[in-house]
C-alpha cells in the first residue's frame, strides 16, 4: 500500500511538473496542456462522483454533469484566451480583478454554471412523468457540478495568477501545500498516531497525523518561497507563506474529511480503483478542490 502510494505520487509529481513547464516555456498563455489535464481529471472525478450518488437518494443526471463539467472547465480560458487576443501582455486574473470590479475570469465558469443549472430544470420538466424524481435529479446534478466544475474552477484560475512566470508558482505552492498536508498527516498518521481526530467520518485520522499534516505544508510553502526568491518570482512575504501554508493545510485536510464524509455516506471506502495506493482521482482532489477559493482569495489579498 505504501509503495503503491509512494510510487503514483511520484508518477503524479513528476508529470504535473513536466506539463506545467513545457506549457510555460512553449505554450502561454493558452496552457493547452493545463486545459487537457484539467478536462480529464475534472471529468473523470465528476464520474466518480456521479458512481458515489448512484448508493443515496440524489441521482444525478450523467450527461447534464459530463457536459456542464466540459462547458465550465473551458469557460475558464474564455477571458484569458479574449485577454491575450487584445493584447500582447499575457492573461492575468489579478489584472482582471482590479480593473473590472469582482472577479471577472471566475465570473466565467459561474456564469456558465447557472445556465447549466436552468437547463437542467427545463430538461427534467420537458421529461417530467411522476412525483419524486426531478428533485433528486436536480440535486445530485448541482451537487456534482458545485463540488467537482465549481470548485476546480479556482484552482484552475491560480494559472494566471500576477508573476514573472504567471502563476506557476502560486500553482506550484498551492498544490505543495495541500498534497504536503496529505503525505504528512498520512506519514505522522501511520508513526505516531494514537488519538482519533474524527471517527465519524474518517476512523483512521488522528490528531498527530493533523498536526503532522500542517507542518508539511508549512514546510512545503517556505520551500517555495525561496525557490521563487532565487527565481526573482512575485511572492509571498515570509510571514504570509507561513500562514498560508498553515490555512491551506488545515483547509486541505478538511476537504479530504468532507470527501471521506460523501465515501462513508455513499457506503464506499474509495471513489474507485484508478490509482493504485490512492483510490480514485477524487481521492486525490479532494483537499485540492476544498482549499482552492481560499487560495486564490489569500493571494489575491495578500500577494504583492
Amino acid at each position: 500500500m505504501l509503495v503503491h502510494r509512494i510510487a503514483t505520487g511520484l508518477a503524479l509529481l513528476f508529470g504535473a511538473l513536466a506539463m506545467l513547464l513545457i506549457d510555460e516555456i512553449w505554450l502561454a498563455p493558452w496552457y493547452p496542456l493545463w486545459f487537457i489535464c484539467c478536462v480529464t481529471f475534472a471529468g473523470l472525478a465528476a464520474r466518480e462522483m456521479v458512481g458515489l450518488l448512484q448508493a443515496t437518494t440524489a441521482q444525478p443526471s450523467a450527461i447534464a454533469v459530463y457536459g456542464g463539467t466540459l462547458a465550465i472547465v473551458v469557460a475558464n480560458w474564455v477571458p484569458h484566451i479574449e485577454y491575450a487576443l487584445r493584447s500582447e501582455v499575457p492573461a492575468s486574473i489579478t489584472q482582471l480583478v482590479r480593473t473590472s470590479g469582482p472577479v471577472e475570469a471566475l465570473g466565467w465558469p459561474f456564469l456558465v454554471y447557472i445556465g447549466v443549472v436552468m437547463v437542467a430544470f427545463v430538461v427534467q420538466a420537458i421529461h417530467y412523468e411522476r412525483p419524486g424524481r426531478v428533485v433528486p435529479v436536480l440535486a445530485g446534478t448541482c451537487l456534482v457540478l458545485t463540488y467537482v466544475a465549481l470548485l476546480a474552477s479556482f484552482l484552475i484560475q491560480l494559472r494566471w495568477i500576477d508573476g514573472r512566470f504567471h502563476g506557476l508558482f502560486a500553482l506550484l505552492t498551492f498544490i505543495a501545500c495541500a498534497k504536503g498536508a496529505d503525505t504528512g498527516a498520512y506519514t505522522v498518521g501511520r508513526i505516531a498516531g494514537r488519538n482519533k481526530l474524527w471517527p465519524k467520518i474518517s476512523p483512521n485520522k488522528t490528531v498527530e497525523g493533523a498536526l503532522g499534516g500542517l507542518l508539511f505544508a508549512v514546510a512545503f510553502a517556505l520551500l517555495f518561497k525561496q525557490i521563487a526568491v532565487l527565481c526573482n518570482e512575485v511572492t509571498l512575504g515570509w510571514w504570509q507563506t507561513i500562514l498560508y501554508g498553515l490555512i491551506i493545510g488545515l483547509i486541505a485536510q478538511l476537504g479530504d474529511l468532507m470527501e471521506s464524509m460523501i465515501k462513508r455516506d455513499c457506503e464506499r471506502k474509495d471513489a474507485s480503483q484508478a490509482l493504485p495506493g490512492f483510490g480514485g482521482i477524487l481521492d486525490v482532489l479532494d483537499s485540492l478542490l476544498f482549499a482552492a477559493p481560499v487560495g486564490v482569495g489569500f493571494w489575491l489579498l495578500l500577494s504583492p
